[in-house]
């Protein structure tokens, strides 16, 4: 049992949120108090013996009469004892309404919010110094590690840096990092420093190709780790490759989009990448309504806007 009440308390939190916005406004009764189970689970007091009404009522003796020789009689059988009703075994955690994943929590400790920049920092340096992607290592220019704040709420994952990302070793700096930036001020009225952004590849894949397949598994443990610093109370995956990869999945995001997942137990969205939208601004109204979803859940007022 976790000893660190802020922590139950956040998660009980989070769980009663989610499921609210699921549309659940009851749950299940769970198993009986201890004290209530045992008093169901004692036998019930044997049936006090009545007289039979065709009995015919034994005459009073005499005292004249003589002392009857005392029989010794076998005592009557006991009654026979009911077995114990078991209490019932407590049922699986009912999960999130609208969700296609189970829910695991973060193995990790808590660390104090004092020391999570130093965490960060130590992965940065690892990452820094990492060749596991022989390719990767000999083309960066710079690993792009994430940044953003070590107490973020919120934090955005993407598939991997661009040139100009490689080139500064920032994320999110070049067109897409600006419509990301619109997206967060102006849209969601953060600031970027407030939010920590990152990728689950933290290096440019020659020609901006996708991620190959060994490449992520070389470097997803250092974005987990980020997470696990960090304890965002919110995921925004930002595009295909980000989204399948932290879910675990292959659908398409079509699906994954609109509808509220988890990722070790944290409240998560999938949306689409700003270089898609680039591409495609028709879909726009539906990044912003990800956003609204985001936003009313972490209590953000959401702004009117005409023609949406």
């Amino acid at each position: 049992m976790d000893d660190d009440p802020r922590r139950l308390i956040r998660q009980v939190r989070q769980r009663l949120e989610g499921l609210s916005r699921a549309g659940v406004d009851r749950l299940p009764i769970g198993p009986l108090p201890d004290f209530q189970a045992r008093a169901d689970s004692a036998p019930p007091p044997p049936p006090t013996a009545r007289p039979s009404p065709r009995t015919a009522p034994v005459p009073e003796r005499r005292v004249a009469d003589p002392e009857p020789a005392p029989v010794e009689a076998s005592p009557p059988p006991a009654p026979p004892r009911r077995p114990s009703r078991p209490s019932p075994a407590p049922g699986p955690a009912p999960a999130v309404a609208g969700s296609l994943f189970d829910e695991v929590g973060i193995p990790d400790p808590v660390l104090p919010p004092g020391e999570r920049a130093e965490a960060l920092r130590v992965i940065a340096d690892e990452v820094a110094a990492c060749v596991r992607c022989a390719v990767l290592a000999e083309n960066r220019t710079n690993t792009v590690t994430g940044e953003g704040s070590p107490t973020a709420r919120l934090m955005f994952v993407g598939e991997g840096p661009g040139q100009t990302e490689d080139e500064t070793g920032r994320p999110f700096v070049g067109k897409a990092g600006q419509l990301l930036n619109d997206m967060i001020a102006k849209g969601m009225g953060l600031r970027r420093e407030d939010v920590f952004i990152a990728n689950i590849i933290k290096c440019r894949p020659p020609g901006n190709r996708d991620p190959e397949p060994d490449e992520v598994r070389n470097c997803i443990g250092y974005l987990e780790r980020q997470i696990a610093v960090v304890r965002p109370e919110f995921l925004c995956l930002l595009g295909k490759p980000a989204a399948q990869t932290m879910l675990n999945t292959s659908m398409p995001m079509g699906r994954l989009r609109g509808k509220w997942q988890r990722y070790k137990g944290i409240p998560t969205i999938a949306t689409w990448h700003p270089a898609y939208l680039l591409r495609n601004p028709a879909a726009k109204r539906e990044t912003w309504s990800d956003l609204q979803m985001l936003m009313k859940a972490m209590g953000i007022p959401v702004p009117k806007r005409d023609g949406g």
